[in-house]
């Protein structure tokens, strides 16, 4: 089925990027390596573990944030995920999200979309559920006519179907190719607000995070502790001059993931981790949404081993820096084998 993935436009076949997930990197279902240059910095060994590179860390690494596979299993008992992006504009990004989720282990992904973009992504892979959540030239005629009851009708729709949704899923992946539609980040706001009732896990990446840079959204995150954002250079300065230079007041408790030549993990503001594996030398558009994925399914791991009694809460924080482990050690590895080619 992977054989038939397209290409990326950078030349890569995206069946390289995905298999290496698996066969190569080998970090899921109970796989190892060795690298020289992973490490935790001196403050997160302190806390995770008492050695200071992958080779040495690996075992408690593997226990804390891999789930084992079991003959009790049902499809669907290794994670569910859902992906809430993807617009008229963006179709590619859901889709690279998803697809990483599936292939670090994850048993089903979901993708909630707009009307435009659905049959684009169902195109992709028969191995994506997508629904379409919201008609976008409605929410684009419901602005231009400054009708605010059809735009309260249009937004209350579409958070009922992602509401109708959650108790599915046990990792929501927000912002891939989401876009910036004003009735859609007020939708989001909406869903932020449900899935923190519901205690459901999230991933905040790309537009979504935008979103926290708005002044009537900038709290809306900041005491909720099960939450993972992932801001490159870019954005993680946007969330910085929105919140007076203080980035603990975009997420108190939650977990950032700064994307950047080494990958920092925060908490509470402070960096509890990093990642520095060297990742593949060309940055092609599509990155960020394969780690987003691949942490939604770490996360949803770690969900169900806390639900099992099986983990501590601390090991969150190590399934981020093991995701970005796997996306930098993927690129390195599709790079090494295609270089620029564009066969």
């Amino acid at each position: 089925m992977l054989s038939r993935l397209p290409v990326s436009r950078k030349g890569i076949p995206l069946r390289t990027i995905f298999s290496i997930l698996i066969a190569s990197s080998s970090l899921p279902r109970g796989g190892s390596y060795t690298s020289r240059t992973n490490r935790f910095s001196s403050l997160a060994m302190s806390k995770y573990s008492n050695s200071r590179n992958w080779s040495d860390g690996k075992a408690e690494a593997m226990k804390k944030c891999f789930l084992p596979l079991s003959s009790d299993n049902h499809k669907g008992s290794s994670g569910r995920i859902g992906i809430l992006g993807g617009s008229a504009q963006y179709t590619g990004a859901p889709f690279y999200a998803g697809m990483s989720a599936l292939q670090c282990g994850a048993d089903l992904s979901y993708i909630f979309c707009a009307e435009e973009a659905s049959l684009a992504i169902k195109s992709y892979s028969p191995e994506l559920m997508v629904t379409p959540v919201y008609v976008a030239h409605q929410f684009d005629r419901a602005l231009e006519m400054k009708d605010e009851k059809e735009q309260k009708v249009l937004v209350e729709k579409m958070v009922e179907k992602i509401r109708n949704m959650m108790d599915r899923l046990h990792v929501l992946v927000m912002g891939p190719g989401l876009g910036r539609c004003p009735l859609v980040l007020t939708a989001i706001s909406e869903i932020i607000k449900e899935a923190i009732s519901r205690k459901l896990p999230l991933v905040v990446d790309a537009d979504a995070l935008f979103l926290l840079t708005l002044d009537e959204y900038k709290g809306l995150l900041l005491n909720y502790d099960n939450v993972i954002l992932t801001p490159n250079v870019v954005e993680y300065k946007r969330l910085l001059q929105a919140h007076d230079g203080d980035i603990s007041k975009v997420t108190h408790k939650g977990i950032i993931v700064k994307k950047g030549i080494e990958d920092v993990i925060l908490q509470g503001g402070e960096p509890v981790s990093s990642c520095d594996e060297p990742g593949g030398l060309k940055r092609s558009g599509g990155l960020g949404d394969i780690l987003a994925g691949s942490l939604g399914t770490l996360m949803a791991w770690n969900e169900i081993l806390k639900q099992q009694q099986q983990n501590a809460s601390y090991s969150l924080p190590l399934s981020c820096w093991t995701a970005c482990c796997i996306t930098r050690r993927s690129t390195a590895r599709a790079f090494s084998l295609k270089k620029e080619s564009h066969d």
